[in-house]
C-alpha cells in the first residue's frame, strides 16, 4: 500500500508529545512491512539550528517526510494574541496544498492525525476531492475533556470544516472505546474501528544497571523509592496534583522522591520552589528535563510507581511504556484506560491531592502490592505490542480500501 500520513510535526519534534512518537513509530513499522509511507508535516517544534530540509522530501528512518514551512497566520495578523506553545496553532503551510494535489493520484489511502490543524484539513479535502479512501484519527482531540478547552473555536471549526470529513471518511480510527464513543457523537453512521497505539516490549529489564546510572546522572540514591511522571509538563497534565499529594506523605516515606521528566517544566519548577522552601520534601523532587533513549529506559526500569493525573488522554504512550517495564501506575479517570485497574496493574484515582496521597501511600508501603501490580502491567502491555497493532492497522486499511473501491464501482 502507498499511504499518506499528515501530522502537525514529526521527529525530532518529540517535545510536541506522544502522538509524534506513536505516529512516527507506526509509519516506520509499516515501511518495514513493505508498505510505502509518505508524511506531510510541518517544522513545528524543530529549532532552525537542527537544519531539517523544508518543502522537500527527506528520508527519516525509511519514511519519506515533507517538513513544510509553517506560517501561523493568526498570530501574524493579530499579534496581540499570545502564541502559547508549539503544540498549538493552525500550522498553516502554504506549499502543502500544491504538493497534495500532485501526490494524491499516486496514493492508495490517506490517514490524517488530529483535527483542528491545516495539514489534516488540507489532506481531508484533497482525499475527498480525488476520491481516495480517507482514514481519520482524532488522537483524543474530540473527547469531551479536550473540547472544553477553547471550546468556541473548536466547535466553529468542527461545523465549518471537520464535520464533512467525519461524515464522509472511509473509516474513523479510535485509540480506545472512549474515542469511539466521542466519534459517534459527530458521525454515528461512519464506520469506526479501534486500533490502539503500539509499544516495543523490552526484552529484559535492567533495574540494577539503572540504579547505578541514574545515581550518577540524576543523583538518585540507590535505596530511593522513585515516583515517576514522564511527559510534557503542561498544566493540562495536572502534575501539580502529584506534587501536592507527595507533600502530604513525604514525612511518612523519607526514601520516596519524585522525578518529573519532560519539557516545558519551568513554570512548575518555579512553583514548586516557592511551595517547598526548605520543607520536608526539599531536594526530593527532581526535574530531569526532556529524556529519550537509554535515560528514558533507565527511568522506567528504576521507577516504583508511574503517575499520570492528566485532564484527558487518548491513549498515553508514556503509560504504555511504563506498563511494558512492569511499573504499577496511578492515573486519573480522564486517561481513559480503566484496564489498569481492571487487571490489577494500578489504580484509577480522581485527580485531587488527598486521593492521590492515599493511593501513593498504599503502593509505597506495600512492596508485594507493587510487585503483583507490576507483573499485571507487563502482561497487559503485551496486548499493545507493535506486532499486534500493525497487524490490526493493516487489516483496517485493507478493508477500508476494498470497501471504498466497491462503493465506487457499484
Amino acid at each position: 500500500m502507498r499511504i499518506l500520513y499528515t501530522n502537525i510535526g514529526w521527529k525530532p519534534a518529540q517535545g510536541l508529545g506522544g502522538p509524534i512518537v506513536s505516529v512516527s513509530a507506526a509509519a516506520e513499522r509499516l515501511v518495514q512491512r513493505g508498505h510505502e509511507v509518505t508524511v506531510f508535516t510541518t517544522n513545528a517544534g524543530i529549532e532552525e539550528s537542527v537544519g531539517v530540509p523544508l518543502d522537500q522530501p527527506v528520508d527519516v528512518d525509511g519514511v519519506k517526510v515533507w517538513y513544510f514551512r509553517r506560517r501561523e497566520v493568526i498570530q501574524r495578523a493579530l499579534p496581540f494574541i499570545p502564541y502559547v506553545s508549539d503544540s498549538m496553532g493552525f500550522a498553516y503551510a502554504p506549499r502543502m496544498r500544491a504538493e497534495l494535489e500532485r501526490i494524491l493520484p499516486h496514493i492508495d489511502c490517506v490517514d490524517t492525525q488530529s483535527p483542528f490543524i491545516y495539514p489534516a484539513l488540507a489532506a481531508n479535502r484533497a482525499a475527498l476531492q480525488f476520491k481516495k479512501p480517507l482514514f481519520y484519527h482524532q488522537r483524543g482531540n474530540l473527547l469531551a475533556t479536550h473540547l472544553r478547552r477553547r471550546s468556541w473555536k473548536k466547535w466553529c471549526f468542527i461545523r465549518l470544516f471537520e464535520q464533512r470529513a467525519l461524515l464522509e471518511a472511509t473509516t474513523l480510527i479510535a485509540l480506545n472505546e472512549a474515542e469511539r464513543l466521542s466519534f459517534a457523537r459527530f458521525a454515528p453512521s461512519t464506520r469506526c474501528e479501534i486500533v490502539p497505539n503500539g509499544i516495543d516490549l523490552p526484552v529484559a529489564l535492567d533495574r540494577l544497571g539503572a540504579v547505578g546510572r541514574l545515581g550518577r546522572s540524576l543523583a538518585i540514591p540507590a535505596d530511593a523509592q522513585v515516583i515517576l511522571y514522564l511527559g510534557r509538563v503542561h498544566p493540562w497534565k495536572r502534575v501539580e496534583v502529584l506534587l501536592e499529594a507527595f507533600l502530604g506523605i513525604a514525612a511518612r516515606f523519607p526514601r520516596a522522591l519524585v522525578v518529573i521528566a519532560g519539557p516545558e517544566a519551568d513554570w512548575l519548577q518555579a512553583k514548586w520552589a516557592a511551595q517547598d522552601r526548605g520543607g520536608i520534601a526539599h531536594g526530593r523532587v527532581i526535574f530531569a528535563g526532556p529524556v529519550t533513549g537509554h535515560v528514558k529506559r533507565d527511568l522506567f526500569d528504576r521507577a516504583d510507581i508511574f503517575c499520570l493525573p492528566s485532564r484527558g488522554e487518548g491513549l498515553s504512550m508514556a503509560l504504555l511504556e511504563a506498563m511494558s517495564h512492569g511499573v504499577p501506575s496511578i492515573i486519573s479517570p480522564e486517561c481513559n484506560f480503566h484496564e489498569v485497574e481492571d487487571v490489577g496493574a494500578g489504580r484509577v484515582v480522581n485527580a485531587n491531592s488527598d486521593e492521590w496521597a492515599r493511593a501513593l501511600s498504599a503502593f509505597l508501603s506495600d512492596q508485594q502490592a507493587r510487585f503483583v501490580a507490576g507483573v499485571a502491567a507487563r502482561q497487559l502491555a503485551r496486548r499493545f505490542s507493535w506486532d499486534v497493532t500493525i497487524d490490526r492497522l493493516v487489516d483496517v486499511y485493507a478493508e477500508g480500501i476494498e470497501r471504498h473501491r466497491s462503493s465506487a464501482t457499484s
